[in-house]
């Protein structure tokens, strides 16, 4: 039930809370979804050590998620997300998603397999 949400913070899996929302019932979403760092290899983030990151809580991961997925399944994770967020939205209503293009193997991954 929608009331169940209201002025509250939730601190759970976005993808199963979403799943329990009706139908364009949100105004608006703004989110950072994780960038799965700890799988890029730029920044020398897998191996340690942190490139830009090195003095961030990332390093270590976060509690609750690792930062890691193999990258097909993260675009997926975060393709569901957006058909969820797109369901949930209404009408007149906006999304926006903060998401970074990053270098992976010497190729710039543009997020299409996320949007697409």
């Amino acid at each position: 039930m929608l009331e169940d949400f209201i002025n509250k913070i939730i601190n759970d899996d976005c993808l199963e809370i979403l799943k329990q929302l009706p139908d364009r019932c949100i105004d608006l979403v703004v989110t950072s979804p994780p960038y799965n760092l700890k799988n890029s290899t730029g920044n020398g983030m897998k191996d340690g050590r942190g490139g830009k990151w090195a003095n961030a809580a990332l390093i270590n991961g976060y509690e609750n998620y690792d930062d890691c997925m193999p990258n097909d399944e993260y675009a997926a994770w975060q393709h569901e997300v957006l058909l969820e967020l797109v369901r949930v939205i209404k009408d007149d209503g906006a999304i926006f998603y903060n998401h970074k293009w990053r270098v992976q193997a010497g190729l710039i991954q543009d997020r299409r397999d996320i949007v697409a």
